[in-house]
């Protein structure tokens, strides 16, 4: 054992050979002989050596060769990215806890660790295919969110068209998709009458009897004596949200497009996180 006095005067030359050869300072100013920095049991192979240890160190030296395994060129992107205290180990010290922490970031080339997030904001037009301007990137280390939506809205067609008494077909004005349609119908016939009044309208009441997607098929619930005007009103019912998809990612621009056309165009905005 050994004790300090406070009229020790080391000199600077040998003060850190002094120290090193020095354990803890115990409250009592008396020190005992440090341990040494090698135990030969807890050294590779030795019989102090536990499982758990064994398992621990042979991941940090799996880290190791995966790190040996990354190209100059990925080194490089690391530096780039080196934060402010300007320390040249710190990615090499993040891949290495990455690996010994589990989150796999070393093995998927450090990929977890953010390089720089961007924010665009743009139109995206009915006819989709919108480019995205963005600052250059590293294209495979990005990925894209995508917020916004469209909407498709319901697609009305009206006409009306002179139906014999047998009943007949009002043509339509564009194609129609029949299963996702509902039709109105409005009807009036005029009866002839003798003495002072000549004829008077009424109601016949006409009804769907086959739906296409170019023509109304309709018989009567009353028959009319004579042709009558029916109108219509057919209604394609596709309303809903429709939502802008990733359709490529380059270094400097992210292109868009609608899952579905949309009835006009809209707004959307994208997130683009690159990681080192």
């Amino acid at each position: 054992m050994a004790k300090i006095e406070g009229t020790q005067n080391i000199p600077s030359a040998v003060l850190d050979a002094y120290r090193a050869t020095l354990g803890e300072q115990r409250p009592n100013d008396i020190i005992g002989k440090r341990y040494p920095y090698r135990v030969p049991k807890m050294q590779k192979g030795g019989s102090g050596v536990s499982p758990a240890q064994r398992s621990q160190r042979d991941r940090f030296l799996y880290n190791i060769g995966l790190f040996k395994t990354a190209s100059p060129a990925e080194r490089a992107r690391w530096y780039a990215a080196m934060p402010p205290w300007s320390s040249y180990l710190w990615y090499y010290n993040y891949f290495m806890m990455s690996g010994q922490t589990g989150d796999d970031a070393s093995q998927t080339g450090a990929t977890g660790v953010i390089k720089s997030i961007q924010v665009v904001k743009d139109t995206i037009p009915t006819t989709g295919t919108k480019s995205f301007t963005i600052a250059a990137v590293a294209a495979a280390k990005c990925i894209v969110m995508i917020q916004g939506s469209a909407r498709k809205v319901q697609l009305i067609h009206r006409g009306k068209g002179s139906v014999a008494t047998g009943g007949s077909t009002l043509n339509l004005p564009a194609t129609i998709d029949p299963d996702k349609s509902s039709v109105n119908l409005q009807g009036m016939a005029v009866a002839e009458m003798g003495g002072d009044v000549d004829f008077y309208p009424y109601p016949v009441a006409p009804f769907v009897d086959a739906l296409s997607a170019t023509q109304i098929s309709l018989k009567w619930s009353l028959t009319p004596n004579a042709a009558a005007d029916v109108s219509y009103e057919v209604i394609e019912h596709f309303e809903g949200a429709v939502h802008p998809v990733l359709v490529s990612i380059a270094a400097t621009a992210v292109v868009l497009d609608w899952a579905e056309v949309p009835d006009a165009a809209a707004d959307a905005s994208i997130t683009v996180v690159e990681y080192i």
